[in-house]
């Protein structure tokens, strides 16, 4: 009965992480950039509880005997999506495809976003809202009007003059996006599944190409979370049940009387 007790457990743990998961999604559908979290579970492997092949009260048993030990998660991973929104705020960005922004964290970190909500410091450079500043940095000379053009060029315009480019915003390529390690605020950092991003022009090597005053819309299907959210709690009160019938038979194992 322990291995009962421990499938049901195994099942509340991994149906926990689950609806975390689901909750995370719901909760951030309306965050720019957010890449949903997809849960993927599979059946922990069984555990052998006797050989096979062998003579028990004279009688020969021939394959060996295994007890299910119950599911656990086996990736939990952000997917991305490339819905695009005007935003109406001229230093937002989006992808219009494939890459990821590359943002300089306070503590000298790179992380990765598709977060474009920028804005200009009071240094006329682009930074989140967090503090993360865009990477390589751009500076913008305040009071100046500029443009950023679909290929990542910044344009600046000062008086009657003609527009000049004054910087480039790259977009970072990255070989397994499901690989990447949130760090809260929409940000992300590599791992040894993501691999090592590689820092292009937009519309270059199959990145996306960039859209000013605009922003990418969080992954999260509603529709989709709400469903599995159900289906969640569902498994999530069968396990608490497996774990009390569980119990209620070993109390009642352990209190025959010979």
């Amino acid at each position: 009965m322990f291995t009962v007790l421990g499938i049901g457990a195994n099942g509340i743990n991994t149906q926990s992480t689950v609806l975390n998961a689901i909750s995370s999604n719901i909760a951030n559908a309306n965050t720019p950039g957010y890449g949903q979290q997809m849960t993927v579970t599979g059946n922990l492997p069984s555990s052998k509880v006797r050989p096979g092949n062998i003579t028990l009260g004279g009688q020969l048993l021939g394959p060996h005997l295994s007890l299910a030990q119950g599911v656990e998660v086996v990736s939990n991973a952000p997917q991305f999506g490339n819905a695009v929104v005007p935003s109406g705020t001229l230093s937002n960005m989006a992808i219009d495809g494939n890459g990821f922004f590359a943002v300089s964290l306070p503590n000298g970190q790179l992380a990765y976003t598709r977060n474009g909500n920028f804005m200009l410091d009071r240094n006329g450079e682009l930074v989140l809202p967090s503090g993360a500043r865009l990477y390589p940095p751009v500076s913008i000379p305040l009071g100046d009007s500029y443009t950023v053009e679909s290929n990542g060029a910044v344009m600046v315009q000062s008086g009657a003059g003609s527009p000049k480019k004054i910087a480039q915003v790259k977009v970072a390529m990255i070989p397994n996006p499901q690989g990447l390690l949130s760090a809260g605020n929409s940000l992300y950092t590599l791992s040894a599944a993501s691999g090592t991003a590689t820092m292009v022009n937009p519309g270059t090597q199959n990145a996306g190409s960039l859209r000013s005053s605009s922003l990418n819309q969080s992954s999260t299907n509603l529709a989709a979370n709400l469903v599995n959210l159900v289906q969640a709690e569902t498994l999530y009160n069968l396990s608490a049940k497996v774990v009390t019938v569980g119990e209620l038979v070993t109390q009642a194992t352990t209190n025959l009387h010979v």
